[in-house]
């Protein structure tokens, strides 16, 4: 019945985290509209993503009220209130992502979310860990089932982040014949299913001999490096030419800026250019942009099967779950501005 709630808000965009996120005490809890479900949060898992948005680096992600706001966006937790003709009722345990193209309004008690990104949580799996099911695992189901076959052999270039995590484990489920990934974080990615790991700060991946000495890959998914790892790929020779794909998560350069329509374009035309110019060149592997979300009905109830079957365990970075304090969030931002995650980030609401 109360009117308020706790939330973190946002002051303005910059990268000074401790300056910019604080906790409020007596934010307005958000009313409910038709079509939309009312959830009481119980966990937020973080994503590069929401280090962007705060950044202010990309104008179509600013936040439409401008500032201050709420981040985040991935959450669990239980369902207040929904449409008396919603297929959820209060009481419902769900998890739901965030509308594109902003992650906005998860780090808070309260969220209203529309009904189409929302979805039955697992009664198995604990809330904190169903709040990591929705953008980065949907993303690694995604990649997985549309560029990997049976007998593949893959390489995964920052294969310990949120989605790294997930897109081994299914990589594997989907048949791949070896795996490689580069990462600090040996024995969590052995254990996942990779059989060679590469230790990036110690040997470039272009230059492993074992690699180089192997047959060619004829998928190599790129989660972190960009343009570079594109060049690199090539020169090696690691991907085949015929039939060899390479997909690009991420773009050109991670830190991109985009504060209008000609540097949007001056930052992605290149890259869908590379994709046009690759389809037509027969001794060239082809290059993929992997644009954004892919979500179809039914997507996110599938993630959590795949998980509830025992295909796909969740991995939480060591920090997780943080408090949800002002000091817990702060630690989570700079652990994700820094791109130092080793499985998902989440902010526990629960006591």
């Amino acid at each position: 019945n109360k009117a308020t709630m706790k939330c973190i808000l946002a002051s303005a965009h910059g990268e000074d985290i401790d300056s910019l996120l604080s906790m409020c005490d007596n934010y307005p809890i958000p009313t409910r509209k038709k079509g939309q479900v009312l959830i009481k949060v119980s966990a937020c898992a973080l994503a590069p993503g929401d280090v962007r948005v705060l950044a202010g680096h990309i104008f179509l992600q600013e936040p439409p009220g401008g500032c201050p706001y709420i981040p985040g966006g991935d959450v669990s937790g239980v369902v207040v209130e929904a449409d008396a003709t919603s297929r959820f009722k209060a009481g419902d345990l769900v998890v739901a992502m965030f509308e594109l193209p902003r992650p906005l309004n998860g780090l808070a008690e309260f969220i209203a979310v529309k009904e189409s990104l929302v979805e039955l949580a697992s009664t198995n799996i604990p809330l904190v860990e169903s709040s990591t099911l929705t953008s980065s695992a949907l993303s690694a189901m995604t990649a997985a089932n549309k560029y990997c076959c049976e007998g593949d052999r893959v390489l995964v270039l920052g294969g310990s982040g949120g989605v790294g995590c997930f897109l081994i484990q299914l990589l594997k489920a989907r048949g791949a014949s070896f795996i490689a990934t580069t990462s600090t974080q040996r024995e969590l990615m052995l254990s996942l299913g990779a059989d060679v790991v590469i230790n990036y700060q110690n040997e470039n991946w272009f230059e492993n001999s074992d690699l180089l000495k192997g047959r060619e890959f004829d998928l190599i998914i790129d989660l972190a490096v960009g343009c570079d790892s594109w060049q690199k790929a090539r020169q090696s020779k690691l991907l085949k030419t015929s039939g060899g794909k390479f997909v690009a998560m991420t773009s050109d350069n991670a830190l991109v800026e985009a504060h209008n329509w000609w540097q949007l374009t001056t930052v992605f035309v290149p890259m869908q250019w590379r994709e046009l110019w690759t389809r037509f060149w027969p001794s060239c592997p082809a290059y993929i942009w992997h644009n954004g979300l892919d979500v179809k009905p039914g997507d996110l109830a599938n993630v959590t099967k795949l998980v509830e079957d025992g295909t796909m365990k969740i991995v939480l970075d060591p920090v997780s779950p943080l408090t949800f304090t002002e000091k817990g969030v702060k630690h989570g931002f700079k652990v994700m501005q820094k791109r130092c995650a080793h499985g998902k980030v989440v902010v526990s609401m629960q006591s």
